[in-house]
């Protein structure tokens, strides 16, 4: 009766063990997916931050040489006026023409947050990371939406002033010599002083983020790694 007893015991305990080890197999095969969508996704942000970092590079290129033209007309106004109209209309068409529309890409990044899979990320660095990357796509445009109101009224002072006969053209289109027979007023400089200040602010914020963006690359790429 014992030794009955003894073998029922063996055989339960073999088909719970088989039990238990099946639920475990599949728990881990889930898991295993779910790593696998998590890599993918991860994959996908890494090409979307590679575009970040190209626009990126386009737009500090725009933003750094309207800043660097809105500082020439600063430093030297009457100069300009007096001997080099052209130039003084290629720099003001320049400074109020330049302005850049970032392009916030964040879907594959909402997937992965939203999907619940950025909770397998083993590196809560690297989820600060991107929580704060998305957050400050928000700032940039935020940014560009007060770069183009403060610009109409300078766009403005600068059609007035320039001819409509075109000298040559500047990276968003053509422009016209100065031709207004006075100089910039303060009032002029001012305006200039604003867009120039804002697009030094700027590009220095999109010089910063293509540091950043290049370096959260390469800590998605130590993530994906780590199961390969």
């Amino acid at each position: 009766m014992q030794n009955n007893l003894f073998k029922f015991i063996i055989r339960l305990s073999v088909v719970v063990l088989g039990v238990l080890f099946s639920f475990y197999i599949e728990k881990q095969k889930a898991l295993s997916y779910k790593e696998d969508l998590k890599d993918q996704s991860l994959r996908r942000i890494i090409n979307n931050i590679e575009h970040d970092i190209k626009d990126s590079r386009f737009n500090y290129n725009i933003h750094s040489k309207g800043a660097k033209f809105g500082r020439i007309i600063l430093n030297r106004p009457n100069e300009l006026f007096q001997n080099d109209k052209d130039s003084l209309g290629y720099y003001l068409k320049s400074v109020s023409l330049f302005g850049t529309i970032f392009v916030d890409n964040q879907e594959e990044y909402n997937t992965l947050r939203n999907s619940g899979l950025m909770e397998l990320i083993g590196n809560d660095s690297l989820v600060a990371d991107l929580q704060s990357k998305y957050s400050y796509h928000a700032h940039f445009k935020k940014i560009e939406r007060f770069m183009k109101e403060q610009s109409e009224e300078l766009n403005e002072m600068v059609y007035k002033k320039l001819s409509y006969k075109i000298s040559g053209r500047t990276l968003y289109g053509p422009y016209g010599s100065y031709i207004d027979n006075d100089p910039l007023t303060n009032y002029d400089l001012n305006l200039i002083s604003h867009k120039t200040g804002m697009m030094t602010y700027y590009a220095g914020k999109i010089k910063k983020s293509i540091v950043q963006d290049s370096l959260l690359i390469l800590d998605i790429k130590k993530e994906i790694s780590l199961r390969n």
